[in-house]
């Protein structure tokens, strides 16, 4: 239904204006009709460099429908060849043309700016629904005549701030990988990318991909987040000075020096030795470095050491004392420390919680991080996790029920549902459960009921690590963490059943009944191309629309076999044992009708199959007799 998609080509060859035509053809007899129509009736499609254009085709051209019409689409399908032929119906029409007014107020010697515009000739956007008549007043100008004095009833002073750009999301960051180009200073290099970009349209996506499953990035949402591991490389490459890994400068210049060896203006050679002198001039870099870390943009922080009193200085690494041995690592699980939260975690022991840390399956969950007297870091639920912290007095406290590890007693503490022996030094079991799993709250009678039973409720709007809802159980496990458990899903629609029936009617305008021949359920639907029955897999679009709610049963049945024939199997099975069948093969056969000569040649030349069985049946026939005779 498409042409070939892998391509960033935007024109089509230029002797495939025929083609062009065949296609609108096409078109004209389905939803597109009027714009098709439109197209071929004013001669739009003719010679034009903007359209057809050999000089813009690489391996593939543009992307457009074919001449083959699309038949079921699901609705991702159906968008998206939506999409592609409103562009190339668009692509034919007239240029869209506005009436844009642009006004100068002044008021007290100071000047404001109030533009209208109006659309006067919908062109192209007509395609996409716009009309002149459907344009609203919202974007016209109040009429003035030039040099009238008006009044200006108030005067609003709005402040207002910068917002930072929005993050990446896949789409945008696609979009700004084919225009790397636009980026670069130097006009040579800028004109060998243009129209190229970083990758192709064919591994774009899997480049983002790659990223993703490195841990360079991770998803929140539609958004793309950078991590530490990738805040740190570029802080590597930036300090080792090797811009030509992290700069879009190493495409363009490969970019130009490929055209000029495909002129024959330079040597594969020499082209080759530059690449081999790149590649150890970045190896050197990195060998030959002699500091114990990489420069950067770094500083001492506001609060002195813990330990000695002396400066704490941030380096690529860590945070590190000057004077003594006291410092950690700025990446734990996965999230880097801010040099402020480093200042609270030494000055007040505590910071957090903090979110973005990264299990080792990389599941995301927040934590406290906390300074404990031997001057290490560990992780806190805000429960007094710490070896050194004192127990809770859980005198008066209500247990939720036995620990699923030790059968101590598990209380409810703020941030989370603990064991009463996983507290302080002489802590002998270390079972714990959030109150928040994956942005989830748990609830008190929730945890009980797990501990109790082994299982909670089923549970809603869990968030998974891609930013999607979904429903779980939390069970016990065997060695008393807890997990996952999910619902069972309904089975496919299949031989039969209530689950199969609902699943085959899901979604339907109107339920007809079973069809006679294998009791599978027959619906009326309303589909991208107007209403049609389904029954089974099998679709039939109703040829009149109005009849949708008005058809039956029977008519239904009708109209599948029309366009499919007969549905099933099972029906051409009760069709064949029919009496009717059988009578038929008797009269097939009758010895009275056997012509002897037309049957003794078709079994000397082996011919028939049918002529052996006449041949068999030929002498016991009174009529060869009589022939014989004669």
């Amino acid at each position: 239904m498409l042409t070939y998609p892998r391509t960033d080509a935007r024109a089509l060859p230029e002797d495939y204006i025929d083609t062009v035509k065949e296609t609108l053809q096409v078109l004209k007899e389905g939803e597109y009709k009027v714009f098709a129509k439109k197209v071929l009736d004013s001669g739009w499609v003719k010679p034009n460099k903007r359209i057809f254009d050999n000089s813009k085709i690489s391996d593939h051209f543009a992307i457009i429908p074919t001449t083959q019409a699309p038949k079921s689409l699901n609705e991702i399908e159906a968008k998206l060849y939506d999409f592609v032929v409103k562009r190339f119906l668009a692509v034919f029409y007239p240029s869209a043309e506005f009436l844009q007014t642009t006004r100068i107020t002044r008021v007290e010697s100071e000047a404001f700016k109030s533009e209208g515009k109006v659309l006067v000739n919908a062109g192209w956007l007509a395609v996409y629904g716009r009309d002149v008549d459907d344009e609203t007043a919202a974007t016209n100008l109040a009429p003035v005549k030039s040099g009238e004095k008006v009044n200006a009833e108030t005067v609003e002073v709005k402040a207002n701030t910068t917002k930072p750009p929005a993050r990446f999301s896949e789409a945008t960051l696609l979009s700004a990988m084919e225009g790397a180009g636009k980026a670069i200073d130097d006009e040579e290099l800028r004109a060998a990318m243009k129209e190229k970009g970083l990758g192709t349209p064919a591994t774009r996506a899997a480049i983002i991909e790659g990223l993703l499953y490195e841990k360079y990035l991770h998803r929140e949402g539609r958004e793309l987040i950078p991590t530490a591991k990738a805040s740190s490389l570029m802080i590597a490459l930036h300090g080792l000075g090797i811009p030509e890994l992290y700069s879009p400068e190493l495409t363009a210049d490969w970019e130009k020096k490929l055209a000029l060896m495909e002129k024959g203006e330079l040597k594969r050679e020499k082209f080759m030795a530059e690449i081999i002198d790149m590649t150890e001039h970045i190896v050197g870099q990195a060998k030959n470095f002699e500091h114990d870390t990489i420069p950067g943009d770094f500083g001492a922080i506001a609060v002195p050491c813990p330990k000695c009193g002396g400066e704490v200085h941030e380096n690529y690494k860590k945070f590190q004392c000057m004077k003594c041995d006291f410092g950690f690592w700025k990446i734990l699980a996965g999230r880097q420390l801010e040099a402020v939260e480093a200042e609270t975690l030494i000055s007040k022991r505590d910071v957090g919680p903090l979110d973005g840390f990264r299990s080792r399956l990389g599941r995301a969950f927040s934590a406290n991080l906390i300074l404990n007297k031997d001057l290490a870091i560990e992780f806190s639920w805000g429960d007094g996790a710490g070896d050194d912290a004192e127990p809770p007095d859980f005198t008066g406290m209500e247990s939720l029920g036995p620990c699923p590890k030790c059968k101590s007693n598990v209380y409810e503490m703020p941030n989370s549902y603990a064991c009463e022996k996983s507290f302080g030094a002489a802590k002998t079991c270390d079972f714990r459960s959030g109150r928040t799993i994956l942005k989830r709250a748990i609830a008190r009678e929730e945890m009980k009921q797990l501990l109790e039973t082994g299982k909670s409720p089923l549970l809603e709007k869990f968030i998974s690590k891609k930013g999607r809802p979904f429903s779980a159980f939390l069970v016990r496990q065997p060695d008393g963490k807890i997990g996952f458990e999910f619902e069972a899903r309904a089975p496919k629609a299949g031989k039969g059943g209530k689950a199969a029936a609902a699943s085959a009617t899901a979604g339907a305008m109107r339920i007809l009944g079973k069809h006679p021949d294998d009791d599978q359920m027959i619906s009326v639907y309303s589909g991208r191309y107007g209403p049609y029955v389904k029954h089974g897999k099998t679709n039939a679009t109703i040829p009149e629309k109005e009849k949708a709610d008005s058809i039956t049963l029977d008519e239904a049945v009708e109209l599948l076999a029309e366009k499919f024939g007969a549905p099933v199997k099972k029906a051409a099975k009760k069709v064949a044992k029919k009496p009717v069948k059988k009578v038929a093969k008797k009269v097939a056969i009758d010895p009275a009708e056997v012509d002897v000569q037309e049957a003794a040649a078709a079994i000397k030349t082996k011919k028939a199959t049918s002529a052996k069985v006449a041949a068999k049946a030929a002498p016991k026939a009174p009529a060869t007799r009589k022939k014989k005779a004669a």
